[in-house]
């Protein structure tokens, strides 16, 4: 969740917004929406289509946000819906696929989502060749574990957080994300093999 915000006034923005302030809800957009398109495009692995499928998310969430009961649990709504669309885009491309990574094993490739520091050139370069690895190890995993692995790792959300938005229990969610991370890690760990060997 965005840190700029406490969970009592984002609710009160919510409220604001299922009774038709426009202000409120474009709020909601300006809070959500780097977070949105950052969750789609790990799933996606398209600028062009996550930035397509943000807008068509916030269109669906904007005609259907009076229906949302609860405001405290827009987050999760949200993403869910972020979630439906990149399904629906990749049913309609009729792609799909399959494979698995360790939260204290993952240290390795923790730079490429952190900006908080400025890396050297060479690191520079190796996070980029990186990042394409990590997107095509991405593309090979199964939608259910994609975005599974995606909420846990880029959007460090929690185990429960993750149940409410893809509706299924903790231990499959568990599961999955080991087995998505097994997946990932392993294609890094060919990718950094290799690169020694070329070095060598």
């Amino acid at each position: 969740m965005p840190n700029e915000i406490a969970p009592a006034e984002l609710s009160k923005i919510v409220a604001r917004a299922q009774q038709g302030s426009e202000d409120d809800f474009y709020q909601l957009y300006l809070l959500f929406s780097k977070a949105i398109y950052n969750f789609i495009w790990r799933l996606i692995g398209s600028t062009e289509d996550a930035e397509d499928l943000l807008q068509e998310t916030f269109l669906k969430v904007h005609s259907e946000l009076k229906h949302l009961r609860d405001p405290n649990q827009f987050r999760f709504w949200l993403y869910r819906i972020a979630r439906n669309e990149v399904y629906q885009k990749l049913r309609r491309a009729q792609r799909s696929s399959e494979v698995s990574i360790d939260d204290e094993e993952a240290g390795y490739y923790n730079f490429l989502t952190d900006d908080t520091h400025q890396p050297d050139p060479e690191t520079l370069a190796l996070s980029g060749e990186l990042n394409e690895v990590v997107s095509r190890a991405l593309d090979s995993l199964s939608p259910k574990y994609r975005d599974v692995f995606v909420l846990a790792v880029f959007q460090k959300m929690s185990y429960e957080d993750i149940t409410k938005i893809v509706g299924r229990s903790m231990l499959s969610v568990k599961t999955d994300i080991y087995r998505a991370r097994l997946a990932v890690k392993e294609t890094i760990n060919t990718y950094l093999k290799k690169s020694k060997i070329q070095k060598a």
